[in-house]
């Protein structure tokens, strides 16, 4: 699919436009363009050679032109002439949190400051302490401290997305591959991409690879490519009789397999990526699979989420593995948005996607109107809406959307609405996405207070955090987890692919306290509505049961505990 291309090229148009002072609208129509093709339900690509583009939701003539360029050349004229209009180093410097387009131009072209090293050595010497103001000189300094070079990593779902396109590459030469590492753990972000496979072909087929741009290592054992796109690719060859320690061993974590190692020296053997064997006679114990090794161990077989060295081992060796939540044990989506504030796609069109799903139910959670850039509703526009939610759900039983909204938690703890229109709902989300520049104190007081208002359910994305782009909001956690367990409120797993959150160490933390959670897609468009599974491999990486998971629930029993 070419969605994320045209996608990625619209957000860069939003960018550079807003960067070269351009019409702000343009900048907005761009991006809204952008987040419209991401949701897109079909290959973009498709609709281009029906000559269907216009009749995307937000893709207007200019754009669809543009889109067109794009496809038929592999380049647009216009975009390399705002590039050429942008200052140099415009670009890299939104790279740092904090630096918006504007303020990109601005230190570029007024100050000099082509690189991110050159904006640290100005903020460092006070140098740019006029062009920023002395706050913000100290926040933007923070941020550039946190960038690392040559640790660029990809978030889950893009590195999910590119080892399903190699691995369907590799089946479609008949060569079977299966990834391993940070990917198979399914972490939130990834590094590179390490496949294995007993096919020896594989190593001249990824030199073959239509997105390879060099290969850097070859021979019998492993090969490792750089893409087109910057990611290193390894491919390991591995006898069949190996195959199971291997993946083991490349799976990792370190810490986990330093355990297995050692609990292997104590009986005598030793456990490498070869195989497990008796040290002192070299004679073969295991090797073909994981789950093989790990029954000679005494251990229940571990998935890979689990393998962080968090008690993991233990919990297998006396048979007390959590039965991992599961996507398919979701009956509902509890947060999604729609074209009444910023969703690219009409109730109808969401509902009926999430009814593909397989779901019982959906709550469609549009933003309160405190948040105008989302286009936050008033209560009279959400009257109009609920009117035509009662048409749908007349139409549509005995699938139900749910009435609800994602009310923000404005700066002194307050929400949008009275307490009278908030019992209207079926289910009420609170937020913080304004202010979230309070100190840790005032954040957590704001959390604390939305959970504890009588009309709040759930304490939507908990840190607010963009992975990459905007570090979690600084709250006392434990402090809001009580509080959630003391009200008896429940706590979200949004999974967005840039949010992941709560992550999960704090999920963990929040099951542990008997806090019940949610996972739902934050989606903004039927492409969206997948983010669920994300949500559940935070979940699943947090040892979460069906049973710790709200909407695994029957739409009788939810309806009941949200009475």
């Amino acid at each position: 699919m070419r969605n994320h291309d045209v996608a990625d090229l619209l957000e860069r148009l939003s960018l550079l436009s807003e960067a070269a002072g351009e019409d702000r609208f343009k900048a907005i129509a761009y991006r809204r363009a952008s987040t419209s093709i991401k949701n897109l339900g079909e290959d973009v690509e498709d609709v281009w050679k029906r000559g269907q583009l216009d009749q995307i939701q937000y893709v207007g003539e200019g754009i669809a032109k543009k889109i067109d360029e794009y496809l038929r050349t592999g380049k647009l004229e216009f975009l390399e002439k705002l590039e050429k209009k942008v200052p140099e180093g415009a670009v890299e410097l939104m790279q740092v949190q904090g630096i918006g387009p504007r303020t990109a131009y601005k230190l570029s072209k007024d100050y000099g400051v082509k690189s991110v090293e050159q904006l640290r050595e100005g903020l460092t010497t006070g140098k740019l302490t006029g062009a920023v103001g002395e706050v913000m000189s100290k926040r933007l300094l923070e941020s550039v401290e946190k960038m690392k070079p040559g640790q660029t990593r990809m978030l889950l779902a893009e590195a999910l997305y590119l080892s399903q396109d190699l691995v369907a590459y590799f089946g479609s030469k008949g060569v079977v591959v299966e990834s391993a590492g940070s990917l198979r753990r399914r972490k939130e972000t990834v590094g590179d991409i390490d496949l294995l496979t007993s096919n020896p072909k594989a190593s001249k087929l990824l030199a073959d690879y239509p997105g390879t741009d060099r290969v850097i290592e070859s021979g019998t054992t492993k090969t490792s490519v750089m893409l087109k796109n910057g990611v290193q690719v390894d491919t390991r060859i591995i006898k069949k009789e190996d195959y199971g320690a291997a993946l083991l061993y490349f799976t990792g974590s370190k810490e986990h397999n330093i355990a297995l190692r050692t609990m292997s020296i104590e009986k005598g053997w030793k456990l490498n990526e070869y195989g497990l064997d008796e040290s002192k006679t070299g004679k073969r114990v295991a090797g073909k699979t994981e789950k093989e090794i790990y029954a000679k161990l005494g251990l229940s077989y571990i998935e890979p989420e689990l393998r962080e060295a968090r008690g993991e081992i233990e919990a297998a060796r006396e048979g007390r593995l959590p039965d991992l939540v599961r996507p398919e044990d979701l009956r509902g989506d509890l947060q999604m948005h729609s074209t009444w504030s910023d969703g690219a796609d009409e109730l109808e069109k969401m509902a009926e996607a999430a009814k593909q799903r397989g779901y019982e139910y959906i709550a469609f959670t549009d933003h309160s109107f405190s948040v105008g850039v989302a286009n936050g509703l008033s209560e009279e526009r959400f009257r109009r809406q609920w009117k035509a939610i009662d048409e749908l759900n007349e139409r549509m039983k005995p699938f139900r959307i749910l009435k609800s909204v994602e009310a923000e938690v404005r700066s002194d703890g307050t929400l949008d609405y009275p307490k009278s229109f908030f019992e209207n709902f079926d289910v009420v989300g609170a937020s913080i996405h304004q202010a979230f520049r309070h100190t840790p104190e005032k954040l957590t007081e704001r959390a604390i207070m939305a959970i504890s208002h009588p009309s709040v359910d759930i304490l939507f994305h908990p840190t607010n955090r963009l992975i990459g782009k905007r570090e979690p909001n600084p709250i006392d956690l434990p402090k809001v987890i009580a509080a959630a367990k003391d009200n008896g409120k429940m706590l979200e797993i949004d999974g967005s692919p840039m949010r992941m959150d709560l992550d999960d160490y704090w999920a963990r933390r929040a099951m542990e306290a008997g806090v019940m959670l949610t996972i739902d897609s934050d989606a903004h468009g039927t492409g969206e509505l997948q983010g669920v599974e994300y949500g559940t491999m935070v979940a699943r990486r947090a040892w979460l049961e069906k049973k710790h998971v709200f909407n695994t629930l029957p739409l009788s029993s939810v309806l009941k505990r949200l009475s």
